[in-house]
């Protein structure tokens, strides 16, 4: 039976949903993912997401649906944008914006050996 495209996004937003709860015990996939009141993919206290799966090998970060992700975040939400994506061998990859990376993991890189 062949899956339809929203059937393929949900198993990526429960994928990380699943992850975020290790963390965030009540994180799971948002109703309509991100269409409803909920913002982005998953419901989380820590991210506002957007995921995507492509059917190629290669991922890109699309300028349009990133901007578009930080424009639905709330003024003085500290919630941190990230971009999901899973390419066609179920690699998976998280990106986000480089300076927020370090300001917001900085102490955790700093207790690295």
């Amino acid at each position: 039976l062949m899956k339809t495209k929203k059937q393929i996004g949900n198993s990526l937003e429960d994928y990380l949903a699943g992850k975020i709860q290790i963390v965030d015990k009540y994180a799971r996939r948002t109703k309509a993912s991100g269409a409803s009141t909920e913002l982005g993919d998953t419901y989380n206290k820590y991210f506002i997401t957007s995921c995507k799966k492509r059917n190629t090998e290669s991922i890109t970060v699309k300028k349009k649906e990133w901007d578009k992700l930080l424009s639905e975040i709330p003024i003085g939400s500290k919630k941190i944008p990230t971009y999901v994506l899973e390419n066609k061998s179920e690699d998976r990859f998280i990106v986000m914006n480089l300076d927020t990376f370090f300001q917001r993991f900085a102490n955790v890189l700093n207790n690295v050996d």
